[in-house]
């Protein structure tokens, strides 16, 4: 209730103003607020929210009365609404018992006041001096008191009744404010959390839309406290993530052991070595981003590690690390130093935080790489020993059958058992399940699709990256910050404390006013300071200490007659804007002063008697002499200091000594203050073209000068908007120069840049698209979205760099099936950390997230389908682009020089570079079966003793030689093409029995028992690609001599060579890998290694007789075709004779160099097939094989092969 026997300006106890809380009204139809229902609904909404409240009592201004006898307090005073105004100035008892003709009364007479008010005549002291100055011109009804000068400047929106509105008949009031009799503080923070946060603010279509209570900061600290949650949620998913893809939680412990470890050192050196004081919050952000890389390094090592126990179990540890850190460890140190380098970048920004959070980053990034060398090795070798003890222990113990009766234990209940036999059997479907699923997709859809679509990846992310650059950079481009850094955004746009920041803000007068907007912008001119910033610059806190010029000098005549006519030359510019007869009063500039010290000094009489010089008289011409000008400057100040007519800003310094220190001279200018960027653009750019033309012609002494003015948020978002675009480009240029330092290859290195400037524009493009405004937090991001999307590319990079084929779908193929699957599983963890992410109410916590999923997803599509996509057009083979050092030179010839280095590591799918020998078997020097050492090496000495010529070695060279891991040239393309196919029985079947004999036997035992295992009854061949006649003659004994010298040989060879297999893919390889076929075919002058060549002979049809076996038939799918055979090993040279060998007789077979030796005849195969698990423990099954041989020429056909054999299921 309002008091009704106190004059209007005593009901509201005092005026409103910045130090009181205040809410926001909004129409939520977007009607007009002034009308009787809007404010009636306001009025209930504060007494209904917020004088409700018990706190409120205790908080709120009491009305204070006078009495006779004191005075008196007559409860909380009425807020300062719209609805008490007008219940004030139509004398209504109340805001709920206005009427709608009081409310039309009062419009009229707002309308009549407004166009003063705007103008600028009608202001707070025209009550109490009605008559003195403008105030003289406004209607009596409008300055009767302060009631319609309020509701003007405080409480309705600048729009309504303003100068384009005013006329209308209906003016729209958008938004209305209300002040809260209670002041701003921590101590609102009980009351907006008990009644208006989360809370349904809405009533009869009118809602609180904006707040400000002054406990943004205070309320910052406890959303971060609460919603710490998220960030917590986000890494147990990602660890979770890591324990199912390695199953093993020591390995994930370690891991968020060795990013804790990384974490603290940086910090030490941050602190320590770099002695960085400040440290911003947003560097806790670093645990999420290390975290992250340092799973996909964990998955990668993890993933080579299990090929190499699949492919060479017996390997030692020794040569399996030292595999591991060849190629993995090379991998990660590349990937972390482009990563680090990256992130480094971001030093270049002149914003504090950005290069703080910069600095701590790239150091943590760096360490982490190098401590993942050291600690990823030292966990899997700990973990494989634990594994070998613990299944030593168990056998040790002895095997005990699981479902042995316990008379008092868990397992009398049967149904128990069967429950979780159930229940294991279920997982371990669903595991295998999930492997087979992974495996089809990882190994055979994402190569497939990538190299059969890559025209279409291309074009499609070639225009992503033109868009998203042209969104960036051009248009519409990120949009600039139009707040102070003081009132930084915290909560996301919709939070009622961010609206009134960013919008309702600028709506109203009295907050424009304050903040200076729409008000004549003032230009200062200073000499004598230098602008030099000599405090840390690492800390926002420092502010150093001011500079002064020693060489100014503003006393000398040059100097006095420059600054004289720069008065003139500055009133002649159209920005300046002359003082008002109000500003005149209070001198509001000093541009002209020592116009004004002339003009001072000729007024001044002096007499005959009186110094002149010491009295600065009129006698006096100009210039003056050094030290009387300074001395008369400052007696005119002091006089008119005196009289109160010193001006508010710049002016005269002096030293303690009486000595002209600096000189700031101001001056009002025709612009008035916007946030608006291109208009202070503008204004900034025409005065300093202006001050340095006036600048190149002063005198000595006031050639150092330099202006200031209200330009903060203007230089802030100039930083913002061409720092940050510098910075994102000078971390792709360096990841350039990292790429290319770590491959030492040009195309890769340019293909990978390409691929990392265009994740980074896309994501910015994206962040464009969601309408971010680039601030700080938004520019220290932009600035690490090269070193996160790099990590992908350089993993992708290596990985083709290291491929050991020759052609650029092999490599591709490779480094998909290699590196596919850890960058999806981490791209995918980094999604799933990002939707945790975003419920937070924090803005730090929530674009951290959106930021994060962004970028690592954009990366990831960029390195798997773009760069990849690329690389299968352009990419580099063998040595092309390859920067070759002079010192390296000899070593890469020696290298290229061994034979089969290269040829033979590609065709039987090594992995390795073309320039170093890499096997995975166990026997060093690559040979390719395990005991084929030791028969090189007696050729190599009885090489040695045959009278100087060497072994020769000649290699045949079937249909799929020169097959690539393109799915164009593999075996599941060409089955669905219509080429015509060719049935061969002639190749016959080593079983997989033979691997399993020792060389450690007498050689006649040897060699008896492989002939018995290796050979077959011949097949009949309909056609065949490497022979020309259908059937098969019958052999010459001293051909069969030879025959059996070439069987016992390549038998010997598969001795030992026993091969595991699982169910699991684990080729990083294609059909070349898959489909081994080994070709060597090797003559020697020295006599059989054989002891008993007639047994030998005698023993070889019997057992064709006696061996009989079963083909079958190969019904796999399209992709399942790669793995249908997975080793296909020449075993047998059949030295069928021709017709000149026939025509011979029994003469000695006689070797010729380059012609085959006429031994092109007859070809077996030794056909190593994937044995896959069954449930049946302990039996064979017999089934026919046909195996099929892809043709690399699509104008020929594909070769079919029958064979008999046996295949060993296990379970």
């Amino acid at each position: 209730m309002l008091a009704r026997d106190s004059s209007p300006d005593t009901f509201l106890c005092d005026s409103p103003g910045e130090r009181l809380a205040q809410l926001v009204f909004r129409s939520e139809n977007s009607a007009s607020l002034w009308s009787l229902k809007a404010i009636h609904a306001m009025c209930e909404v504060e007494q209904s929210r917020i004088r409700s409240q018990a706190q409120f009592q205790d908080l709120c201004q009491q009305h204070v009365r006078g009495e006779a006898e004191g005075t008196s307090r007559s409860g909380c005073c009425p807020s300062w609404s719209l609805g008490n105004y007008l219940a004030v100035l139509t004398n209504a008892s109340c805001c709920l018992s206005l009427t709608s003709h009081q409310v039309s009364e009062s419009l009229n007479l707002l309308r009549k006041c407004a166009p003063y008010y705007h103008e600028g005549h009608l202001t707070e002291s025209c009550v109490e001096r009605p008559k003195h100055g403008g105030c003289s011109s406004v209607p009596s009804r409008c300055k009767q008191s302060r009631v319609v000068f309020q509701i003007l400047h405080f409480l309705v929106d600048k729009d309504f009744l303003g100068p384009q509105t005013v006329e209308y008949q209906i003016p729209t009031l958008k938004y209305s404010l209300l002040f809260l009799p209670i002041d701003k503080g921590e101590h609102m923070m009980e009351m907006y959390m008990s009644s208006l946060e989360g809370r349904d603010l809405t009533h009869n279509n009118t809602s609180i839309t904006g707040m400000d209570f002054g406990i943004k900061q205070t309320l910052f600290k406890y959303y971060l406290a609460r919603d710490s949650v998220y960030p917590v949620l986000a890494v147990v998913s990602l660890l979770f993530t890591m324990a199912l893809y390695l199953h093993s939680l020591f390995i994930v412990a370690l891991s968020a052991i060795a990013i804790t470890g990384s974490l603290l050192t940086s910090y030490f050196f941050y602190k320590v070595a770099f002695r960085l004081t400040f440290f911003p919050l947003v560097n806790l952000s670093v645990a999420l981003i290390l975290l992250g890389s340092c799973s996909n390094q964990v998955f990668i090592f993890a993933d080579f590690w299990n090929l190499q126990l699949s492919q060479n179990p017996s390997a030692s540890l020794e040569k399996r690390v030292n595999r591991a850190l060849q190629e993995v460890g090379y991998l990660i140190l590349a990937s972390g130093l482009t990563s680090s380098a990256a992130f480094f970048s971001g030093y270049l920004s002149s914003i504090t935080a950005i290069r703080c959070f910069s600095v701590y980053l790239g150091t943590a990034s760096f360490i982490s790489s190098i401590l993942a060398l050291v600690w990823l090795p030292c966990s899997f070798i700990l973990r494989e020993r634990y594994t070998e003890a613990s299944s030593a222990s168990v056998a040790a113990q002895g095997w005990k059958p699981c479902c042995s009766k316990n008379t008092s234990g868990f397992w009398d209940t049967s149904s128990r058992k069967r429950c979780l036999f159930t229940l294991g059997q279920k997982l371990r479907e669903l595991k295998r399940g999930l492997s087979d699923t992974s495996n089809l997709l990882f190994m055979k859809i994402l190569p497939c699709g990538v190299v059969k679509f890559r025209y279409i990846w291309v074009c499609w992310f070639a225009v992503l990256a033109a868009g998203g650059t042209y969104m960036s950079c051009i248009d519409p481009g990120m949009k600039l910050p139009t707040l102070d850094s003081r009132v930084a955004q915290l909560f996301r746009s919709s939070h009622p404390f961010e609206r009134y920041d960013a919008e309702y803000r600028h709506m109203f007068m009295f907050e424009r006013q304050r903040n200076g907007e729409d008000k004549p912008v003032t230009l200062m001119l200073v000499w004598g300071v230098k602008p030099t910033d000599n405090g840390d610059h690492f800390n926002p806190k420092s502010n150093g200490s001011l500079v002064l010029d020693p060489y100014f000098n503003m006393s000398g005549p040059d100097a006095q007659v420059w600054l004289r006519d720069l008065c003139g030359r500055v009133q002649n510019q159209s920005f300046y804007s002359p003082p008002s007869p109000e500003d005149k009063d209070i001198m509001a500039e000093n541009i002209c002063l020592v116009e004004q010290l002339i003009h001072w000094v000729s007024v001044r009489r002096c007499s005959e008697s009186d110094d002149s010089l010491h009295f600065c008289c009129n006698d006096i011409p100009f210039p003056y002499p050094p030290s009387v000008f300074e001395n008369c400057l400052s007696m005119m100040l002091a006089e008119r200091y005196a009289e109160g007519h010193l001006a508010h800003s710049g002016g005269l310094y002096f030293q303690p000594d009486g000595t002209a220190a600096a000189l700031v001279l101001a001056f009002k200018t025709t612009y008035l203050y916007s946030f608006n960027f291109s208009r202070t653009s503008h204004f900034y750019r025409e005065i300093l073209t202006w001050f340095n033309r006036e600048i190149s012609g002063a005198p000595q002494g006031l050639e150092n000068g330099w202006f200031i003015s209200h330009l903060s948020l203007f230089d802030l978002q100039q930083s913002l908007s061409s720092e940050t675009l510098v910075v994102a480009g000078f971390s792709v240029a360096l990841t350039f120069a990292l790429l290319l330092l770590t491959t030492w290859n040009i195309p890769l290195s340019i293909y990978g840049t390409v691929a990392v400037g265009g994740s980074v524009f896309v994501t910015v493009g994206l962040l464009v698209l969601l309408e971010w405004q680039l601030s700080g937090i938004e520019a220290l991001f932009i600035s690490s979205a090269a070193g996160l999307s790099v990590d992908f590319i350089a993993n992708y990079c290596i990985s083709y760099s290291l491929a050991p084929h020759s052609d650029r779908i092999g490599k591709v193929a490779h480094a998909t099936k290699r590196m596919g699957c850890p960058v999806a599983i981490v791209s995918g963890a980094f999604f799933s950390m990002g939707i945790i992410m975003l419920p937070a109410t924090a803005l730090l916590f929530r674009k951290l997230g959106i930021f994060l999923f962004l970028v690592k997803c954009v990366a990831c599509g960029f390195a798997t389908f773009f760069f990849q996509s690329l690389c299968c057009f352009f990419g580099p083979q063998k040595n092309c682009g390859t920067i070759t050092l002079p010192c390296f030179s000899d070593h890469m010839e020696g290298t290229a020089a061994e034979p089969g280095s290269s040829a033979a590591s590609a065709a039987n799918g090594a992995f390795g570079r073309s320039r170093v020998r890499r096997s995975y078997d166990k026997e060093a020097g690559g040979y390719l079966y395990p005991n084929h050492q030791r028969p090189q090496r007696q050729k190599q000495a009885g090489a040695g003793e045959g009278g100087g010529r060497g072994p020769e070695q000649y290699e045949l060279q079937p249909l799929a030689y020169r097959l690539s891991d393109s799915f164009e040239n593999s075996t599941c393309t060409s089955k669905l093409s219509n080429r015509p196919s060719v049935l061969s029985d002639e190749i016959e079947y080593c079983g997989k029995d033979a691997g399993r004999n020792s060389m450690d036997g007498d050689h006649e035992e040897m060699c008896s028992r492989q002939r018995k295992i290796c050979q077959a009854p011949p097949a009949l061949q309909t056609s065949s690609p490497y022979k020309e006649n259908t059937l098969r003659p019958a052999g010459l004994a001293q051909d069969d001599v030879v025959k059996d010298k070439l069987l016992c040989k390549t038998c010997r060879g598969h001795s030992g060579g026993v091969k595991h297999w699982s169910n699991t893919s684990f080729s990083s390889s294609s059909s070349l890998e898959e489909t081994i076929i080994s070709h060597t075919m090797e003559t020697i002058d020295q006599p059989s290694l054989c002891k008993d060549e007639q047994t030998t002979e005698e023993s070889l049809p019997h057992h064709r007789r006696s061996s009989k076996g079963h083909l079958s038939s190969l019904s796999q799918s399209s992709c399942e075709g790669l793995e249908d055979s997975n080793d296909t090993c020449l075993s047998d040279i059949d030295p069928g004779p021709s017709n000149k060998q026939q025509n011979e007789g029994e003469e000695e077979v006689q070797f010729q160099p380059g012609h085959l030796n006429g031994k092109r005849d007859t070809l077996r195969l030794s056909l190593k097939e994937t044995v896959y698990e069954t449930c049946n423990k302990g039996r064979t099954s017999q089934s026919e094989e046909v195996v099929i041989i892809p043709n690399s020429k699509p104008d020929l056909p594909d070769v079919w092969i029958k064979r008999d054999g046996q295949r060993e299921d296990t379970c």
